[in-house]
């Protein structure tokens, strides 16, 4: 706009010029011409901008990986002059990571109402953002410029693939009433149900010494409490550092949920949301289907098995641990932890040539997906 003016100041110079130089009727409307113009464009842009306003909406609510989908801008006046210009600059992002894009969208002459479609199309799932960064009526010359009242944002979810993964569903898996089973019990916190007795240590309740116990062998005896399972089936989702890596994380949970959910195995699957891990169950294909919405709108942020270590309750009969940010060494922190009968890593987007570091690492790679998958045993 900045070239505009000055293109338009050196253009009123030169028309200055021609009148000092050439006196006549020609030079003096020629000058009152150049004068007159924008003050009337200006006019018009006034009167025609009160009531303007830009409205953004999705076209739809999902689409599928590399499918199309388009967000609708608006411009509506609720008067009969039109417009002689309207800018609106968008910024799209994916709420899962990647870069950030910019648009801008011009409406010349808009009526009454006028619409543009934005056409968009995701390689990777995650939830799509559309937000209108600037709304500004352009006057016919582009010297002058108002702001314009706009709803401010749409979303779209783009979706991972919901086709059940071809991997194997155990026996004890399909029994019913699978989701409510527990593990033989451990020591732990819950003094419901006791495993035994342990030495005194500084801090424990009175209340819990064991006191005939106590008394026959010399020394403070306590009972211990158990760790009992809350849900037979878990799976920890841990977010990479580049979209990518959470895009090949929820393509793989996503087919497993819908192959567990398809066949009525409850299951509850944890991950990272404002430093704090956070759980929900799905039972069926409608609660994967909700249950995505939310893990496409995380942001990533740490280390999930970080939080999830030490945690007493998180201990169930399958850990199914998906992360494309694996190392090796933390096998062995997740193995230690004894929070799970059976472990699983699924390893997504591992690096090219590298060998699992243990049976119970299964890479997940992207090209021969369908094989990768029918290695894991639920």
């Amino acid at each position: 706009m900045w070239s505009r003016r000055l293109a338009y100041l050196a253009a009123l110079a030169a028309g200055g010029l021609f009148f000092l130089f050439f006196r006549g009727y020609l030079s003096f409307f020629t000058l009152l011409f150049l004068v007159a113009l924008p003050v009337l464009s200006f006019v018009w842009l006034l009167l025609s901008w009160l009531p303007l306003r830009v409205s953004l909406e999705a076209g739809q609510l999902a689409a599928e990986r590399r499918e199309s989908f388009v967000f609708r801008v608006r411009v509506a006046s609720r008067r009969a002059l039109p417009v002689p210009c309207v800018r609106v600059s968008l910024r799209l992002c994916n709420a899962l990571g990647g870069g950030v894009e910019r648009r801008e969208l011009y409406f010349p002459f808009s009526g009454r109402e006028s619409s543009a479609e934005l056409t968009c199309r995701s390689a990777c799932c995650g939830r799509v953002c559309a937000e209108v960064r600037r709304a500004r009526a352009l006057d016919f010359l582009r010297l002058f410029s108002l702001p314009v009242r706009a709803a401010h944002t749409a979303e779209v979810f783009v979706l991972p693939s919901r086709k059940p993964a071809p991997s194997v569903l155990s026996e004890n898996s399909l029994l019913q009433g699978f989701g409510e089973l527990t593990l033989p019990t451990r020591p732990g916190s819950d003094f419901s149900e006791l495993t035994g007795t342990r030495e005194y240590r500084e801090g424990d309740p009175l209340h819990r010494v064991h006191w005939k116990l106590t008394e026959k062998t010399g020394a403070l005896v306590v009972r211990q409490g158990s760790r009992p399972a809350s849900r037979s089936l878990r799976f920890l989702l841990e977010y990479g550092d580049k979209l990518e890596g959470s895009d090949a994380m929820l393509e793989v949970f996503s087919r497993l949920a819908f192959l567990l959910a398809g066949r009525g195995v409850p299951a509850e699957v944890c991950w990272i949301s404002g430093g704090e891990i956070t759980s929900e169950t799905f039972e069926d294909e409608d609660g994967v289907s909700l249950l995505l919405r939310r893990l496409l709108s995380v942001r990533p942020s740490g280390s999930a098995l970080e939080l999830f270590r030490g945690e007493e309750r998180w201990k169930c009969a399958h850990l199914l641990y998906v992360t494309s940010c694996f190392e090796p060494d933390q096998l062995s922190l997740l193995l230690g932890e004894e929070s799970a009968s059976r472990f699983t890593v699924l390893q997504c987007l591992p690096p090219a040539g590298e060998q699992p570091h243990s049976p119970v690492v299964i890479p997940m790679v992207p090209e021969r997906l369908e094989t990768c998958l029918s290695e894991v045993e639920l």
